[in-house]
């Protein structure tokens, strides 16, 4: 809620000046973006500014390679989700880097991202083309489903917050996850992505494991993917997006299998 985020605000959190910053001001209670890039890993070659996202054109100076960033700051209010959603697809269709998007987009994509009936809206079904027409994956979330609590008794949930990345982005970082970390002053949750691309690739790469047939949430995940709405315009475009999906979603589901079994072994040879 600060419409001026002046240099006495931020060098109460970076007194070093280690980060380069920028924001968006804030319409009232909602609409207020900052992101700091930190100066010793990246330089910000250009930025640009929409009404309810701030893009930075960053350059990797460990990597040598260009990347985007995309903080959003979705409309609150149904008669304003039209614009966001332009403002949205106007700025992936001007890029041309690996692109990673987060922020509150304040849509659900699908019916079990809200703990009460009638979530959603053909704002929902915009959002998921405008997805599936730039490619975009999103990043699988741990640590629970939802990111929003109205804080009521019988409290309505939704994940509203989530991190969407290009498909180049998720080349360079196959085994990126998103982590939910607990609610304290804000009525959100605050999300962590965490990536790695240093592991060898053959260790990434989606493999079926004849095991997860006896772990019971295995079928109860599959048949749940499976029955989601899918937004393909043919019966052949729908059979290819739906294996796509299980792929996307058990990626990060057997990477975390892995991790399990890896502290049971340690655990037991212990």
């Amino acid at each position: 809620m600060i419409k001026d985020c002046d240099e006495k605000v931020l060098r109460k959190f970076d007194s070093n000046k280690d980060y380069l910053w920028l924001y968006n001001p804030s319409k009232g209670k909602s609409g207020g973006i900052l992101v700091g890039v930190r100066n010793e890993f990246y330089d910000v070659g250009s930025f640009q500014q929409g009404d309810f996202m701030l893009q930075m054109n960053l350059w990797d100076k460990s990597n040598k390679v260009k990347r985007n960033l995309l903080i959003v700051y979705g409309a609150a209010h149904d008669d304003k989700k039209m614009e966001f959603l332009a403002e949205l697809s106007s700025f992936c269709s001007r890029n041309s880097y690996p692109i990673l998007i987060g922020g509150d987009f304040n849509i659900i994509r699908f019916a079990n991202e809200r703990n009460k009936l009638h979530g959603l809206t053909k704002f929902s079904n915009l959002f998921n083309s405008l997805i599936g027409f730039y490619e975009l994956k999103e990043i699988v979330m741990t640590e629970g489903l939802y990111t929003l609590s109205n804080n009521q008794e019988g409290p309505t949930l939704e994940k509203l917050d989530r991190i969407l990345v290009s498909r180049d982005w998720d080349d360079i970082f196959p085994t990126a996850m998103v982590k939910r970390l607990p609610r304290e002053i804000s009525d959100h949750n605050p999300l962590i992505i965490t990536s790695d691309c240093h592991k060898p690739l053959k260790f990434l790469q989606f493999r079926f494991e004849l095991n997860w047939l006896d772990n019971p949430e295995f079928l109860v995940a599959v048949e749940e993917i499976w029955s989601k709405q899918c937004n393909a315009r043919t019966s052949l475009d729908k059979i290819q997006q739906k294996p796509k999906l299980l792929k996307q979603y058990f990626k990060g589901w057997g990477f975390n299998r892995q991790g399990e079994l890896r502290k049971k072994r340690k655990m037991i040879s212990e």
